[in-house]
């Protein structure tokens, strides 16, 4: 093997390490709470900030799925979430306040409540194409106090290193917000 064939080798090898980092998740897990006492949370309404006024409402039954498929929890029937915060007056626009997560929590018998904030969402030019992008907020709440003890922020897009240098479309909106939402979750479980 000539040396110059080495280096076109390794270079490669480097560029597709670096093809499988996806940015990090920011997230912030409150050290002094344990979260063995968490049997069975609600997850309400996303809030949307995006432009897509859909959002919140494509995006929760992608977290919800996937806080299921985690097995982590015994997680409240979502009909039944919803009626407990329409009995509060809590919309889908607001963040519930600690007074409202612990009345939540009574009502639901629930030990912790997930919210999420929907940032961005939709298509954005990218290398001459358009991509998928999801960036999204979620938190966990106690019920015992109303404090927030987890919160992640994800910023996620279809592209990849593949993807520019073979071309392709970008990975659908669906896989987006999948990718996001576990990369998240694992960040607490």
């Amino acid at each position: 093997m000539t040396p110059r064939l080495g280096i076109r080798i390794a270079f490669a090898a480097g560029l597709a390490l670096l093809a499988g980092c996806a940015a990090p998740t920011t997230h912030f897990l409150h050290p002094d709470v344990d979260l063995g006492f968490v049997k069975r949370c609600a997850v309400v309404p996303f809030r949307n900030l995006s432009a897509d006024r859909f959002a919140a409402a494509r995006l929760q039954p992608v977290f919800l799925a996937e806080l299921l498929q985690s097995e982590a929890l015994q997680v409240v029937d979502p009909g039944a979430t919803q009626a407990a915060c329409n009995r509060l007056g809590l919309g889908p626009d607001t963040a519930p306040t600690p007074e409202q997560i612990v009345a939540l929590g009574e009502a639901l018998d629930a030990q912790a409540i997930f919210t999420g904030t929907v940032e961005e969402y939709g298509q954005r030019r990218s290398g001459g194409g358009q991509v998928n992008v999801l960036t999204a907020t979620f938190s966990m709440s106690e019920t015992e106090t109303g404090s927030m003890v987890w919160n992640a922020q994800v910023s996620r897009d279809g592209s990849s290193f593949w993807r520019k240098i073979f071309g392709g479309d970008s990975a659908s909106q669906f896989d987006v917000s999948r990718r996001a939402v576990r990369d998240a979750l694992e960040s607490l479980f």
